[in-house]
């Protein structure tokens, strides 16, 4: 059977197994994976979701950083010479 191990109510791996009827300290808290589920959903209880991914947004640089980077390379190119 497909059982799912759950930590802090988040899906952390799928295993295959006999049963479910295991101790805890052998696999960790398992439900049945039969009617869905995958590692990242998010488990209430009662029912699986998955959540929304928005990937972190990285803020552009400024004009002062870009042009420490510009004098940055600069000079690793001036030390090749």
């Amino acid at each position: 059977m497909r059982a799912l191990v759950i930590e802090n109510g988040v899906v952390v791996n799928i295993i295959v197994i006999d049963s479910i009827d295991h101790p805890p300290e052998l696999f960790g808290n398992l439900i049945s994976g039969e009617d869905g589920g995958t590692i990242g959903d998010l488990w209430d209880g009662s029912t699986f979701t998955t959540p929304i991914y928005s990937p972190p947004i990285t803020p552009a640089p400024t004009k002062e950083e870009l042009i420490a980077q510009l004098n940055a390379l600069s000079a690793q190119i001036q030390a090749l010479e």
